[in-house]
């Protein structure tokens, strides 16, 4: 791996994404792409007693059906690199304590799926691992609850204001050298 000026790393080895997952929420089930996901959800709740609770399934699902998809089996995962938008990434740590791969914590809030890209693609390339997922989740109304406009208080939202998405995405990286790969951290 090589820096080249102040935010750009070339990787000598790059990865390679072997296959994705993505569960989405029912807002997003409406919209012009979900044809594209690989499952969308009829209810934020998906069975669960909490958003919290739902997010957390949504996220384990979502590595469950990238790990079907991608057919390496999960021992020989080496890393999982994930975050969430609560506190602690408490989704990301109970949707993935059963998987029993290595789990690292990711808070980066709408960059933390990119960031997890990034560092699986340095631990691959650097030797650390082999294979690698990379994930993140949010979930619409725990992040309301959380950050903006609690539901549970009946409040009014604004008609400019923001929705987050209800959902999880996950990619499985493999060190694989294809193509010249360079990862470019931009600073404001």
């Amino acid at each position: 791996m090589q820096k080249i000026g102040m935010q750009t790393i070339k990787f000598d080895t790059p990865p390679s994404i072997v296959d994705t997952a993505c569960i989405v929420g029912p807002k997003e089930a409406e919209g012009p792409l979900a044809k594209y996901f690989d499952q969308c959800l009829d209810d934020e709740f998906w069975g669960e007693k909490s958003w919290e609770k739902a997010e957390s399934k949504i996220i384990k699902e979502t590595v469950s059906t990238a790990i079907n998809k991608s057919k390496i089996p999960a021992d020989n995962i080496d890393f999982c690199f994930a975050g969430d938008l609560l506190n602690q990434c408490i989704s990301s740590s109970f949707g993935l304590r059963y998987s029993n791969i290595p789990f690292f914590g990711i808070f980066g809030a709408c960059s933390t799926f990119v960031e997890g890209m990034g560092i699986a693609a340095s631990f691959i390339d650097g030797g650390a691992a082999t294979n690698a997922l990379c994930a993140a989740s949010s979930h619409f109304c725990s992040a309301e609850k959380q950050f903006r406009f609690p539901l549970e208080l009946g409040n009014q939202r604004p008609p400019t204001a923001q929705w987050t998405v209800t959902g999880a995405r996950l990619c499985c990286y493999f060190k694989k050298w294809k193509w010249p790969f360079c990862y470019s951290l931009y600073s404001w």
